[in-house]
């Protein structure tokens, strides 16, 4: 069930209860106050009809008893605001089958009766003829004089048959009251319908928004169409919304810098900074990565250790600056003649290492001659005008060694062999 509809509802049944409420009050209190203005009334009437009738016939019993007082009862006509029983020449026969007729002109109330001595002569459907009344009773019973002697008591308890008059009036206030419950209900739905389809219609803009920010579009707008409390809920939304707009903006453009910073850091830590080749660090890392592969998948790996000729000799003869910008030239070199798959690395001071995947001994001998040969062809008189640069290569291709590290322990032991037989030459071995 949605919200309008609750809402609607709420109010329906809100107002149905107000207006049952009221009117059930109202009527509950016109008609206790109908029947005591009636029993009152009553009351007084019958005192008077008991005083009369016993004043001019001296006792009870001098004229029947009950019969005579009903019928002077009658003879005294009824009581003001009842309906006059009907002409003698008026009334009709009862149909046949249909009864004996209650006689007409019945007073439409029966109080209790009692003498002076408070014996019941007319006990109103609740003594008994003969009972004595009892002593609550006697405390609201009325005496009745006659020439200044008490001969009778008339108390207020027995029965009122309320008039036709009043019974159409009740009749009247309950269909007013039922009219009114009605009034109620439309008047309710209306203004339900009314208040719930802009409340509706604010509370549709916020669930739409909300699931929109729930996929991901932070900002949203929702439209402010009233100056009420969901007005104010709309209009805070809103600016939440747009906080919560820019912060995620800030925070990814902080996300982004982090990151780039991030990455900066992690290449700062994995390469060398003359050189911008790969450090040592991250070498060691990478071959054993490769290593694992090849032992794993069977498949060929080679690795590879050179050193500069000579390089404390171009430090001291040329200076240090001019070997800083030998190791950059020789790290280039390197660099832009590798493959996407070779890995190349400054392995500190004038040695350089590679490993190169999926590469059989043969070649990877021949690509290092390549390189050993590009090196001493490089115009190095561009840097100085006496300086010369070659360098020398061990080469190993052989898993059995069990490591990466013992690998390049057999190509640094090819590379002292390639120092001692003359350098500026690549030594291999399976």
């Amino acid at each position: 069930m949605s919200l309008r509809t609750k809402f609607m509802l709420a109010l329906l049944f809100t107002g149905l209860a107000a207006v049952a409420m009221v009117g059930g009050l109202a009527y509950a209190g016109m008609t206790k106050k109908v029947d005591s203005l009636r029993r009152e009334r009553a009351a007084e009437h019958f005192h008077a009809s008991v005083t009369a009738y016993l004043a001019q016939y001296g006792s009870w019993e001098a004229n029947r008893g009950k019969q005579g007082f009903d019928a002077f009862m009658r003879s005294r006509g009824p009581l003001a605001g009842d309906r006059p029983p009907p002409p003698d020449d008026e009334r009709r026969p009862p149909p046949p089958g249909a009864g004996r007729p209650e006689p007409r002109g019945e007073p439409p109330y029966h109080f209790i009766l009692a003498d002076q001595e408070y014996r019941v002569l007319l006990g109103a459907g609740v003594y008994k003829h003969g009972e004595l009344l009892p002593e609550a009773a006697r405390k609201n019973a009325q005496a009745v004089e006659v020439n200044g002697r008490v001969v009778a008591y008339v108390s207020p308890e027995g029965v009122i048959t309320p008039s036709r008059q009043e019974l159409q009036y009740l009749a009247a206030m309950r269909d007013a009251l039922w009219f009114g419950v009605a009034g109620a209900a439309v008047l309710a739905l209306v203004l339900g319908v009314l208040l719930s389809r802009g409340l509706g219609r604010t509370l549709g803009h916020l669930t739409g928004a909300v699931r929109a920010m729930h996929g991901g579009s932070l900002l949203q707008r929702v439209p402010v169409e009233s100056k009420d409390e969901v007005a104010e809920l709309a209009a805070a939304f809103n600016a939440m919304s747009e906080k919560l707009a820019r912060t995620h903006e800030e925070l990814n453009a902080s996300h982004q810098t982090i990151l780039t910073q991030a990455e900066q850091m992690r290449e700062l830590s994995v390469r060398d900074a003359l050189t911008k080749l790969h450090n040592r660090r991250h070498f060691d890392e990478q071959a054993c990565t490769l290593f694992s592969h090849a032992v794993r998948h069977k498949r060929p790996l080679s690795m590879v250790i050179g050193d500069i000729d000579f390089f404390k000799k171009i430090n001291d003869q040329f200076s240090h600056a001019t070997g800083d910008a030998v190791l950059r030239q020789v790290g280039e070199i390197l660099r832009s003649h590798m493959r996407l798959s070779d890995l190349v690395a400054r392995y500190g001071g004038e040695e350089f290492v590679i490993a190169f995947p999926e590469t059989e001994l043969p070649q990877a001998a021949a690509l290092c001659d390549k390189l050993r040969a590009m090196i001493e062809a490089f115009p190095w008189h561009q840097v100085h005008p006496e300086l010369k640069v070659t360098m020398s290569m061990g080469v190993y291709a052989d898993l059995a060694a069990g490591t990466a590290e013992a690998m390049l322990q057999k190509a640094d032991a090819l590379l002292y062999r390639a120092k001692e037989t003359g350098r500026n030459r690549v030594c291999f071995a399976a």
